[in-house]
Order: C-alpha cells, then sequence, then structure tokens
C-alpha cells in the first residue's frame, strides 16, 4: 500500500514537470515558419496573418510557359501605399504578357528579369515577408516555388517640400523636411555628397515599426558620442513611436528637466550645417522635424539667419534675444518684489503713477499679476489651436479687448497690464525655449510673491545651479559658457566674420578641429 502511494506521489511529480517543461517551451520563441511550395496554402497562411483587411488585395494571375502550360501567381498588395500604375505596368503587365522559354528556376531568376523594376528581394521566412509588404512592397508567389519576390513600388502621396513655418528666414533656403524620410535623406546627401556620411537605420515600436535614421559625418563626428546614442536608440523596447517628440524623452539625459537637451529643426541647411560641426541628426519617418546633439543652451539665442546677416546685425540681434529672454522670466517677479516689498527702489515719480492705477483694483498685486498671466496663457492656447485665420486674429486682438476691458472696469492696473504682456511678447523672440520660460516665470512669480527679492534670487542662484548641471549625451548643456571655451565665444553671444572662425566649436566633440586650410588675401590694395 505504502509502495503504491509512493508510486503515485511520483507520476503526479512526472505530470507537473511534463507540464511545467510544456509551459516553458511554448514561451520559448517558435521557430519562424517558411512558404510553402502549394500557392493556395500560402495564401491561406496570409489571410491567417493578416486577417480580413480591406486595403489587403490578391490578385491572382497566370504566367505563361511553352507548349501551352502555365504558373498560377498571385501579387499580394497593401493599397494605399503602393503605385498601382507601377503595380500594373511594372509587374502584371510584363508577367502576362511574355511566355517564358522554361520553367523558372527556384531562385525565379526569369522573372526578376522580365519585371521592370530593379529593386527586389528574395525572401522565403513569412514573418520577413510580411514586414516588408506592410513596408510598400508587393508580395509575389509562385505556385511550386517557396521562394517569394518582394517588389519596392512605393507610392503613398507625400507634400511637397516647402520652408517650414517655425523657421522662417528672409534671406536662405526656402526647403524643410517633410513627413517621408527617404525625401529626407536625400536632401542631406545632396548638402553633403561626400563618402564619409553616414545613414544607420533603426526600427523602433513594436507595431509602428517606426523608421528611425541617425546621421552623423564619420570623419568629423567622435565615435563614442556616436555609440552611446545608437546604445540608447536600441535600448527602446516599446510598442509604438509617433513621433520624433517620442524619441527625444526617451533618449535625453534629464528626462525631468524643464530645459531640453535635444535640440529640433527642420531645416535640412541647418541639419548640414550642425552634422558638418560633429553634431548627429536623428530623423523619423512620418515626421518632418529633426532631433540633434549635442545641444547647448547657448543654442536658443541664435537663427539659421544670422549667418546670411552681416555679423554687427547678427550680434545685435543676439544680444536682444538675450534681454527678451531676461525680460520674460525676471520681469513680473521683479515689479512684484519692488511693489510688495521694496518700494523704497521705486523712484517717486514713478510710484505715484502706479499706486493711483491700482486703487480701484480690488485684488492683491500677486493675485492681479497671476490672473493676467492665465489670461495671456488662455489667449494663446486658442491662438495654437484654432485654425490660422482665426487664431491670429485671436493672438492679436484677443488680448488688446481683454486687456482694455480688464483696465476699464478696474479688474486690474494699466501697469501690470504693461509689464505682463512685454514679458510675453518677449518670449516670442527666443521660441526654442518659449515652454521653459513659461514654466520659469510662473515659479519665479510664486517665490517672489512669498519671499520677496531674496526669494528671487535664491530661485535664479538654483535655476543656474540646475542649468550648469545638465548634459547633452554626456556634455555640459552650458557650454561654452561653463566650462569656458574661450574660442567659441566667436559664435555664441555675438558673432565674429566667418572668416575669423577657423574652428569648429570646441564645446561639440569631433575629429577635425580645423575647418578653414586657407582664406583669400583681401582688403585695399590687393
Amino acid at each position: 500500500m505504502k509502495r503504491k502511494s509512493n508510486f503515485e506521489r511520483l507520476l503526479r511529480r512526472m505530470k507537473g514537470t511534463n507540464k511545467k517543461l510544456e509551459k516553458e517551451q511554448a514561451a520559448l520563441p517558435q521557430p519562424e515558419s517558411a512558404f510553402s511550395t502549394d500557392l493556395k496554402e500560402n495564401e491561406k497562411q496570409l489571410k491567417k496573418i493578416l486577417g480580413t483587411s480591406q486595403d489587403v488585395t490578391y490578385t491572382k494571375f497566370k504566367i505563361k510557359l511553352e507548349k501551352s502550360n502555365h504558373l498560377l501567381a498571385m501579387l499580394v498588395c497593401i493599397e494605399g501605399i503602393i503605385d498601382e500604375g507601377a503595380k500594373r505596368n511594372n509587374v502584371l503587365k510584363p508577367l502576362v504578357a511574355k511566355t517564358f522559354e522554361k520553367k523558372p528556376d527556384d531562385n525565379l531568376e526569369q522573372i526578376q528579369m522580365s519585371l521592370s523594376t530593379k529593386k527586389i528581394i528574395t525572401e522565403t521566412n513569412i514573418s520577413k515577408a510580411i514586414d516588408l509588404l506592410l513596408k510598400s512592397h508587393a508580395l509575389l508567389l509562385v505556385d511550386g516555388y517557396h521562394t517569394a519576390l518582394l517588389i519596392h513600388i512605393e507610392g503613398f502621396e507625400t507634400r511637397s517640400i516647402e520652408e517650414p513655418e517655425a523657421e522662417k528666414v528672409v534671406s536662405g533656403s526656402r526647403e524643410g523636411f517633410i513627413e517621408s524620410i527617404n525625401v529626407n535623406l536625400s536632401l542631406l546627401r545632396r548638402r553633403i555628397p561626400h563618402p564619409s556620411l553616414r545613414f544607420e537605420t533603426f526600427e523602433i515600436g513594436e507595431f509602428t515599426k517606426t523608421k528611425v535614421v541617425l546621421c552623423y559625418v564619420k570623419d568629423i563626428a567622435k565615435q563614442d558620442v556616436v555609440e552611446r546614442l545608437k546604445s540608447r536608440l536600441r535600448q527602446i523596447k516599446i510598442d509604438e513611436i509617433e513621433s520624433s517628440g517620442d524619441i527625444e524623452q526617451l533618449i535625453e539625459d534629464h528626462p525631468f528637466s524643464i530645459f531640453s537637451t535635444i535640440g529640433n529643426t527642420e531645416r535640412p541647411d541647418n541639419a548640414a550645417a550642425l552634422m558638418m560641426e560633429g553634431r548627429i541628426i536623428i530623423l523619423v519617418d512620418g515626421n518632418p522635424v529633426s532631433l540633434y546633439a549635442p545641444y547647448f543652451f547657448a543654442e536658443s539665442f541664435k537663427s539659421i539667419e544670422d549667418y546670411s546677416s552681416r555679423p554687427y546685425y547678427s550680434s545685435f540681434t543676439r544680444i536682444i534675444r538675450i534681454f527678451a529672454f531676461i525680460i520674460t522670466i525676471i520681469l513680473p517677479s521683479m515689479y512684484i518684489a519692488a511693489l510688495n516689498f521694496n518700494k523704497a527702489l521705486i523712484p517717486s515719480d514713478m510710484i505715484v503713477p502706479i499706486i493711483q492705477a491700482r486703487e480701484t483694483v480690488p485684488f492683491p498685486l500677486a493675485m492681479e499679476v497671476l490672473l493676467i498671466i492665465l489670461m495671456f496663457e488662455v489667449v494663446r492656447e486658442a491662438g495654437v489651436r484654432l485654425p490660422q485665420q482665426i487664431g491670429t486674429a485671436v493672438s492679436i486682438v484677443g488680448p488688446l479687448i481683454l486687456g482694455d476691458v480688464s483696465v476699464s472696469a478696474g479688474i486690474v492696473g494699466a501697469p501690470t497690464v504693461v509689464i505682463v504682456s512685454l514679458s510675453y511678447i518677449a518670449v516670442f523672440v527666443i521660441t526654442p525655449i518659449a515652454d521653459a520660460c513659461a514654466l520659469i516665470r510662473v515659479g519665479l512669480f510664486i517665490v517672489t510673491s512669498i519671499f520677496g527679492s531674496y526669494g528671487l534670487f535664491v530661485a535664479l542662484l538654483g535655476l543656474l545651479t540646475h542649468m550648469v548641471s545638465l548634459t547633452s549625451l554626456g556634455v555640459p548643456y552650458m557650454s561654452p559658457i561653463a566650462p569656458f571655451y574661450f574660442r567659441d565665444w566667436k559664435d555664441t553671444i555675438v558673432r565674429f566674420p566667418t572668416r575669423s572662425v577657423n574652428h569648429r566649436p570646441k564645446s561639440v566633440p569631433n575629429k577635425r578641429p580645423l575647418k578653414v586650410k586657407s582664406l583669400p588675401n583681401t582688403g585695399d590694395g590687393k
């Protein structure tokens, strides 16, 4: 009896072990299936995987052989992403009209040669073939053969190349990136026709399978920086990637900072110029906004048009942008600090009109400023979301009407409206960091309302400390200010003449510091 119970216990253990092994084997990745030589079986497998999607078409036809023989064939396509004209004229028509002298070999080379397109891939694996099918390829299957032909006949609609709305210039190129990554790559290749230009492709997103291309100049960009960025892209395991903004937030050094440490641009001329400095460009299929790194805070005050103007005017506009940054983040806080905590700092000729303007205002100064800030934020957001014609009118007329009515009703004072308006107008000069400036403005305003000017200075010191601690791909974000690179100051706050800038920025890791070897002798009498 005891022996029997032990035997039963042993059987139960063996059954449990077998079930465990079956579960483990089921969890392991199954070997990828291959195409069958039976055309009907291949069709069945494809319909099982792709389902009953209306955009998947199965076109069956016959390939003629000598002596009245023929082969059954099937062309599988995804409507909307292929060129229907190319499908009809370059694939179906040549195969139906031609009579082959002998039966094609296992690699279907005869059929490949008869097609009027050269971008053809042979594949025996069903999963890999479906991946290419979903990426603008036509799938050709022939009865009796386990090899499939994947023909690239991309044909979806794309918009024309035009100047980006956010980076318009008076003098310069009118070209901008579009949603087609192949077009964007050609724009870069045309500007840098050198064998050192590299394009490395990554596929990110389990479901979206978004094509992401890393662009850099091999002889200029530092290899360790390139490898660091490639490593971060490889480590991304995610279901979907919808835009370049997703990539930016996944690869940046400091994801919780209010400052972006990855730059962006929609201009191919700007992207090419950045690559020639040693930067790395990231293009995402379906998005016209390219990313680049390393990115520095000082670049927020630069524009591609600076290099088309005279250096003196370019330097003047950069200084204006810096002052605009200081005004947009500090002016409301300084206004509160002066009126609530340090009235002695305001000249007597100014303090009297300000107090008189606020006599009818029922709210404290901090609440008054907060109301106007919220009003401007609402109007700005409305102007962005509404159609362009209406949004422009709302952005211009809305604040004027609201400000005038609010002052007339005695809800806010006129000086407060002027101060906050100046702060908001200044931010449009430095659009690359407009979002960060809005948060800094509100943060400094809150701290100053509670702690006064002392709190303002401490908050500014903390902000500066945070900015100095940031990095972009391991490179200091505040370069060339901290660390200090004197050579790079020729193109930071001011811009020296082009012939004076002989070296690439020291802030950007690169292999070729010298970029100018010789220049012509110019000047009077030469």
